[in-house]
């Protein structure tokens, strides 16, 4: 028998591409089978002395989800098994260690699942949106839109029918392989819609999605106007929400609330409208938090007392607090809700009520529940210190910043110290912050009580100077040794783009120099918070001609892109940036970019040495990025 399986395994191999460290069987699985297999780490894995996290992607007609695959060990190789459903048409893979993935060498791992003898339709469809949507989130590849485009016409030429279903996202794989030929596709594609009449609401919905593909905003914008006037939606869901956004007046937004709440209960679907993060609960929320904002806290309480979705009143009564102990005002109602928000947390943490996400590994939805209760709990902490209880915050704040957080998160180091500095003795507080600025997680708040605390022992600030000298150059030194096992040595993808003044910029032209690559849009709001911080470095190094930043305004959709960000930048006070500007975002794909803000941080060798995806901060900005400067000189 064991010999059987081995065989079985090792045809599971032969499946289109080389895949020697990973087997399966039965070779052609049925959907409802289970699958197992047998893997040895490779890749980025190779090598190293720990057992790899596994979980399997399933494609299904019942919903896309992430199971969590245990390993053994077998004869030197790792086994697992996973069970599909009967709706499973593809299974792909992901083993990987801390933040690496074996990804095979940018194929993945994956097994096709049959109905006979036959590759079950849907089947290659699923594995082009591996390859370009969530492969590159979830398995560690990198987008592979050739490979996409390769899968959607293996499925077209099985099922004829499937090229319909899956026109856009194939159309937009095509874009992805050659923008120039993907948008004269899709341009052949509306004239074909055009040709063929706008009858059904569906026709519509495809112009206008198509149109959006190629990036004519304002021909979606028209047909999204005529599909709302030809088919007028029916009172539901949808249409409450959207008269939700167009109101401004907070108490309009209100009376919208209430009538899909009376809505809600004549509905033989009340599900859809009150379920969790259902339609009201999102109007809830943003009420609460426009109600907030606007500091109106009897209207956010009566709001409140209206919500039965904890997670809504959690999330507000949250922020809510926050705003409040930041004003100092009506702390009693602010420990109130940070206190609800803060034990909903904790029970969610241990005790969750809802099941696991569908595309979030046990690990990731542990992890993030856990982050939530520090968030909460810091907040909390806030509050009890604004209100001068800080025995009892110093619990929360310890649990948030060292527990959780493991000491490594400034901010929540912060409000630890604040609690401490009313709470521990004058040698623990001293031990407590010293430790912090040497290891790098301080913020100019705790250096100050720091200060404080020397001036009480010394009787004088004479040394403290030298003495913070000393714990920063600790910190530095610890950085620089963490940084050197980062860097990439990788070759920067060559691009030529032009200014807002119109010029073309090369970034050849800069080989010889330190070029810091900033990827950005005008809708991003981690981007734009990094802003100041960013100014500030440029400023910095501005008389230093080896260092170049440069700053690449991408994913945008607005029909005029050099306006939009030329107006951003003058508005915004940033006409010390050089921006350029990415149009057709080529570039950011050259440069594989997942999210943004990222910055690339290239040697005068032309190699990338480091990139750094989104803003931690802007204490955190100005120690790495000089770290990470003089390391690519």
């Amino acid at each position: 028998m064991k010999n059987l399986l081995l065989i079985a395994l090792l045809l599971g191999a032969l499946d289109g591409f080389a895949q020697d460290n990973f087997t399966y069987s039965p070779q052609k699985p049925q959907p409802g089978e289970e699958i197992s297999f047998q893997y040895t780490q490779g890749g980025d894995i190779s090598g190293i002395m720990k057992m790899p996290e596994a979980y399997a992607l399933v494609y299904s007609s019942g919903g896309d989800k992430i199971i969590d695959i245990p390993l053994t060990r077998e004869y030197g190789k790792l086994v697992g098994k996973v069970k599909t459903d009967t709706g499973a048409g593809l299974v792909a893979f992901a083993f990987k260690i801390d933040d690496r993935f074996d990804n095979n060498d940018n194929n993945g791992f994956y097994v096709k699942l049959y109905e006979g003898e036959e590759v079950k339709k849907g089947s290659y469809a699923y594995l082009a949106h591996m390859y370009h949507s969530f492969g590159p989130q979830f398995l560690g590849l990198k987008a592979a839109p050739e490979k996409a485009v390769a899968n959607y016409e293996k499925e077209f030429a099985a099922d004829p029918a499937a090229k319909e279903k899956y026109l856009l996202n194939y159309l937009i794989a095509k874009r992805g392989v050659n923008r120039e030929k993907g948008i004269a596709a899709i341009q052949t594609e509306i004239e074909n819609t055009f040709r063929n009449g706008l009858k059904k609401k569906e026709d519509y919905s495809k112009l206008g999605s198509l149109y959006g593909a190629a990036g004519l905003r304002q021909q979606q914008a028209f047909i999204a106007g005529l599909l709302k006037e030809k088919f007028p939606a029916e009172e539901g869901p949808d249409s409450f929400v959207e008269k939700f956004n167009a109101t401004k007046e907070l108490s309009g937004k209100k009376q919208i609330i209430d009538d899909a709440l009376a809505a809600a209960a004549k509905s033989g679907n009340k599900e859809k409208y009150t379920g969790s993060n259902g339609y009201i609960s999102y109007m809830q929320s943003n009420l609460l938090n426009g109600l907030a904002s606007a500091k109106d806290w009897e209207g956010f309480k009566n709001i409140a007392a209206t919500v039965s979705d904890k997670g809504v009143l959690a999330r507000a009564y949250n922020s809510a607090a926050w705003k409040m102990q930041e004003a100092g005002e009506e702390l009693k109602y602010a420990e109130t809700f940070a206190s609800f928000a803060t034990n909903y947390a904790k029970e969610q943490w241990k005790n969750p009520s809802n099941p696991k996400p569908n595309l979030l590994t046990a690990r990731q939805w542990e992890q993030s529940r856990k982050s939530n209760y520090a968030t909460y709990a810091d907040t909390y902490a806030m509050v009890l210190y604004k209100s001068g209880n800080a025995k009892k915050g110093i619990q929360y704040a310890k649990e948030a910043a060292l527990d959780i957080k493991e000491g490594k998160d400034a901010e929540y180091n912060n409000t630890y110290a604040l609690l401490a500095e009313k709470v521990l003795s004058a040698s623990k507080l001293k031990s407590l912050l010293e430790n912090f600025v040497k290891e790098g997680n301080s913020t100019e708040a705790m250096r100050e009580m720091l200060k404080t605390q020397f001036i009480k022992r010394k009787k004088s600030a004479e040394g403290f100077d030298q003495y913070l000298a000393a714990l920063e150059k600790e910190a530095h030194a610890k950085m620089m040794t963490e940084l050197a096992t980062q860097i990439l040595n990788k070759p920067a993808p060559q691009f030529s783009l032009t200014d807002l003044d119109g010029k073309k910029v090369n970034i050849a032209d800069y080989k010889g120099k330190v070029v810091i690559l900033d990827f950005w849009a005008t809708w991003c709001g981690p981007c734009i918070a990094s802003f100041p911080g960013m100014k500030k470095m440029q400023e910095k190094y501005q008389q230093n001609p080896d260092v170049k930043f440069l700053f690449v305004n991408t994913w945008q959709t607005e029909d005029n892109k050099e306006k939009n960000a030329r107006d951003f930048v003058t508005k915004s006070n940033y006409d010390i940036f050089h921006v350029l500007m990415d149009k057709e975002d080529k570039v950011v794909k050259d440069f594989e970019v997942s999210g943004i803000p990222t910055k690339f941080i290239i040697g005068k060798d032309g190699l990338i040495k480091f990139k750094s995806v989104g803003f931690g901060g802007e204490e955190h900005l100005y120690k790495e990025l000089p770290a990470m400067i003089e390391l690519a000189d």
